[in-house]
């Protein structure tokens, strides 16, 4: 049995290419409110397993005395509240299973938080 090696036509194969990306797309579902802040998830994610993690979340989420923000989207507050929870309880399963949570940010990372100490 012979198969003929036949290159598909450009056109249908762009046609197949869409309609397998929009289904992935509603097989995924929406995307999550803080998606639409990359500069937050890449730090975030960043950070994840490290200390400065939960420190960055709690700067996101709790505004200083004195600080103007404009803040989050409701659902993307819920959303960063909902990462502080899961990152503690992270860090708890973590320290029972007697690993260590990193102290120091991961090398490259030019993570600060949102103000300088001035003394």
């Amino acid at each position: 049995m012979t198969i003929a090696n036949r290159v598909i036509d450009p056109a249908l194969a762009r046609q197949l290419y869409r309609k397998s990306e929009m289904l992935k797309r509603k097989r995924m579902g929406p995307p999550a409110a803080i998606e639409s802040f990359p500069r937050v998830t890449k730090t975030l994610t960043g950070l994840w397993r490290y200390s400065e993690g939960l420190k960055y979340l709690e700067e996101l989420i709790m505004v200083e005395g004195g600080r103007q923000r404009t803040g989050f989207p409701v659902a993307a507050q819920e959303e960063l509240i909902f990462l502080h929870q899961l990152l503690i309880e992270q860090h708890r399963i973590l320290v029972l299973r007697g690993q260590k949570i990193g102290v120091k940010p991961p090398p490259g990372t030019k993570f600060t938080l949102g103000y300088k100490n001035t003394r």
